[in-house]
């Protein structure tokens, strides 16, 4: 199978992915939010597909900023 790279760019998704969680949790720790981000862009960058890495990638951030936030 063939890996389609071309069109994504993998700081600008977590640039993005990391944006739409702080204006979710915005008391969130930027930290927080920002290693979040790109671990759950990085768990999905090898993937064959890459339409929607940001999409999944940013409801994964969110979950764990969430509980990280609950937990405080």
């Amino acid at each position: 199978m063939t890996q389609r790279t071309e069109g994504f760019d993998k700081d600008g998704t977590i640039a993005g992915v990391e944006e739409r969680v702080k204006a979710r949790f915005p008391d969130a720790e930027p930290a927080v939010v920002h290693d979040e981000a790109v671990a759950a862009v990085e768990k999905f960058a090898d993937a064959p597909v890459k339409d929607f890495v940001d999409i999944i990638a940013e409801r994964e951030a969110r979950a764990r900023v969430e509980d990280a936030t609950t937990e405080a």
